[in-house]
């Protein structure tokens, strides 16, 4: 069992998939083994049956992904709307099942795609679940913004069978949908919900999530509440919820057993009742919330721990628990890559540890699964998020026996409304709003008790796992102190020292913008935010925090917002909100909120023996937002970095002097457009790699075909954040300055580049 699944985690780390060609040697391999190696033969064939399933799922997902080339066409799209639409004000987010794809060029691509996702903006009509939709659509192949840290759009979409997202330009036919579907019922659901609870967004949300899994309506203020004190898992259906389901299901079984037999003999084991009730109750509950893979993955494990006490011999619970892994895995190959599932099964191993190596009475287990679970999970939590809330046993233990009688009471109190009795109702929304009121009020008084760590090693983090497996052991006390002490290299990450002198940066893949972020030993500045997107969300959220976070840093010795268009300087209020700020400068200083100075010429600063300056010159009169933007020349003892914003040709040929020095980086102007990172600009300092912050596909066509030519002409290097990902410039011991692309460092098989 453990070997197959070993194939599994082999596959879902391949910078790139074998051909399904080199299946057809593993009959012979296996040949082999079977007549040289008997004992090793069972083994390896259940290791090539994990690849051969891995492989062929790999490549039928990417079979069907659309193409970059078949981006630039309008493609004529007919299907079927699945899942729950996501509708605010006129802005629609939906799943379309294709059934017939075409534009004037090609009738169809070779491997059409099998599900969509597209935005409607402005749309004029209103559609649900099961309707038949015609309309003219803009493709593109999901692509991820890729940095360290960041979240793989690209990985998620791939294990979900999404082929391509887009947007729609306009609709040609809509036919209503006919007759009844589990997506048709959950829209009508959440559409008396609305009504219902229109005055009651609190409410609303809260019922949407719990009980249908649509996360759509929670704000940010409740997301921030539920990760600042450790309980994210009561709004997002998975283990937990499904367990409840499981708990309520089986003594339900239980009492109908009861009821049915009394004290009389039954044909038929009376724990069968109540697996069967406890499954049925909990699959009905993953069919309501839509079958999300989160939920499905739950009802896995569920049914496979409670099926084997359907048969003659009972496997161990250990067996169960690995075969759960490996039905998982089979179904969905890339669950390796889920955060949920290391979440889950290593829970649920806490759970099964609690009862079958400690033996307590009820309550006390109930109440020392939650310290068990807190304990177990730290680790991962450190490393996938980089904090835990030392507050989350405390809630917990509160808070998921509230979450069980909230769950339990809501149905029933929904089915006497439909016979005017609503004080359930009413109790359901008071119970609710004072769930958030203890959450909010736990987090003002547990303020401090989120550690945070910078990312631990791979090493630290196998290390404290098996402190977790010491403490939790029934051992002595020694080795006990011996699991706390393994705990000791999380709380002493690995700390890269820039040398004196030096600096390294990282340009940011912000999509369509500019996020610089340069570090010297001891201070560290970042050239523009990103930009902000039209939900609230911004690029800086998205691809920059997330590697701070993971460095540990959290203050900005200087923050530097080349000029105020939105590509550059949408997340400067979150940048604010998340970070501490020692100065801020931008080119138009009476745009942005805050004490900000101008970025005046001339002006310089030496950090740690690396000089920062400023060559921009004063703004004429009338000058063009572009081109007021800071213009940042960095050197340390090897390297060297110029950074120009959006400035135009005419003001990069003035910052060009006769004492201008080459340099080593160059962050091209104003996203590769043709009015900047002209011919004096680059014949002046030679710049051996120019790195070009662009959109993926963007609209703009940047980088221009001009500046293209004009930087190979240079001999330059070329990087490109759209294709690459994020670009890491590092300075080496022996002054080399190194260049790293990450999405070649990461690089999986699902990548588009």
């Amino acid at each position: 069992m453990i070997i197959y699944i070993v194939g599994f985690f082999v596959i879902a780390w391949l910078s790139s998939l074998p051909s399904l060609y080199w299946l057809l040697g593993f009959p012979i391999i296996w040949a082999v083994f079977f007549y040289c190696a008997r004992a090793f033969h069972l083994p390896l064939l259940a290791f090539m049956a994990s690849c051969i399933i891995s492989v062929s799922y790999g490549h039928t997902q990417l079979m069907h992904r659309l193409q970059p080339s078949d981006a630039a066409s309008t493609w004529r799209v007919k299907g079927v709307v699945v899942g729950l639409p996501e509708q605010r004000s006129k802005h629609i987010k939906f799943y379309l099942h294709v059934n017939s794809i075409e534009n004037s060029v090609q009738a169809s691509p070779l491997h059409k795609p099998r599900l969509i996702r597209l935005s409607w903006y402005h749309a004029d009509e209103l559609f649900k679940p099961g309707d038949l939709l015609q309309l003219e659509v803009k493709l593109r192949p999901p692509h991820s913004l890729w940095n360290p840290g960041g979240f793989d759009y690209e990985q998620w979409a791939l294990g979900r069978g999404i082929d391509a997202v887009g947007y729609v330009k306009k609709s040609s036919g809509h036919t209503s949908a006919l007759g009844v579907s589990i997506d048709l019922w959950r829209f009508e659901f959440v559409s008396w919900l609305g009504s219902r609870f229109h005055d009651e967004p609190v409410v609303l949300s809260t019922l949407k999530a719990l009980l249908l899994g649509d996360k759509s309506s929670l704000k940010d203020w409740q997301w921030s509440l539920l990760r600042n004190t450790g309980t994210t898992h009561l709004m997002v259906v998975s283990g937990l919820h499904i367990g409840i389901c499981v708990a309520f299901g089986w003594w339900f079984g239980r009492a109908g057993a009861a009821l049915m037999y009394g004290g009389r003999e039954s044909t038929t084991p009376r724990h069968w009742f109540s697996v069967i009730s406890a499954l049925l109750l909990s699959g009905c509950y993953v069919a309501i919330a839509g079958f999300s893979v989160p939920t499905q993955r739950a009802w896995i494990m569920a049914a496979v721990l409670l099926g084997g006490q359907l048969v003659m011999r009972r496997p161990s619970v250990w067996f169960r628990w690995w075969l759960a892994m490996a039905i998982v895995l089979t179904l969905q190959p890339l669950a390796v890559h889920d955060i949920g599932f290391w979440l889950s099964f290593s829970a649920v191993a806490t759970l099964l540890f609690l009862v079958t190596i400690r033996q307590h009475a009820m309550w006390p287990s109930l109440i020392k699964s939650q310290w068990w679970i807190g304990l177990a999970l730290s680790p991962l939590m450190f490393l996938f998020f980089g904090q835990v809330s030392v507050s989350a046993p405390f809630i917990n233990i509160l808070a998921i026996p509230f979450l069980s009688v909230l769950l339990l009471m809501t149905i029933p109190s929904m089915l006497l409304e439909i016979i005017d009795v609503d004080w359930g109702i009413e109790l359901i929304s008071v119970l609710i709003q004072l769930l958030w009121a203890g959450l909010a009020w736990v987090d003002g008084v547990s303020e401090h008790w989120v550690v945070d760590l910078q990312a631990p090693s791979k090493l630290a983090f196998v290390f404290a796992a098996c402190g977790v497996i010491m403490v939790l052991q029934p051992v002595s006390s020694k080795l006990k102190v011996l699991g706390v002490m393994c705990w000791l290299p999380m709380f002493s990450p690995p700390i890269k020292v820039i040398p004196e002198g030096r600096m390294s940066a990282v340009v940011f893949d912000v999509g369509q913008g500019t996020s610089v972020f340069i570090r010297t030993r001891g201070h560290s500045l970042l050239y523009d935010t990103g930009a902000a997107y039209p939900n609230g969300n911004t690029a800086f959220e998205r691809s920059v925090l997330p590697y701070l976070k993971l460095q540990g840093i959290q203050l900005l010795d200087k923050l530097v917002v080349s000029h105020d268009d939105n590509d550059h300087a949408g997340g400067v209020t979150a940048v604010m909100k998340e970070m501490k700020i020692g100065a801020l400068e931008s080119g138009m200083p009476n745009a942005l909120q805050g004490d900000a100075q101008r970025c005046q010429t001339g002006v310089s600063w030496l950090w740690d023996s690396v000089e920062f300056r400023y060559i921009h010159p004063a703004p004429r009169e009338g000058a063009t937002d572009n081109d007021r933007s800071c213009v940042l020349e960095v050197r340390s003892n090897g390297c060297s970095l110029l950074i120009t914003g959006d400035v135009s040709s005419r003001i990069e040929e003035e910052i060009v002097t006769s004492n201008t020095l080459p340099v080593h980086w160059l962050v091209a102007g104003h996203h590769g457009s043709k009015t900047s990172t002209g011919s004096v600009l680059l014949d002046a300092y030679q710049p051996e790699s120019v790195i070009i912050s662009a959109g993926f596909l963007n609209r703009y066509g940047h980088p221009h075909s001009s500046v293209v030519s004009r930087v190979r002409e240079g001999e330059s290097n070329i990087y490109r954040t759209d294709q690459q990902g994020a670009i890491i410039l590092n300075e080496t011991a022996e002054d080399e300055c190194r260049v790293q692309t990450w999405r070649q460092k990461e690089k999986r098989y699902w990548t588009t580049n």
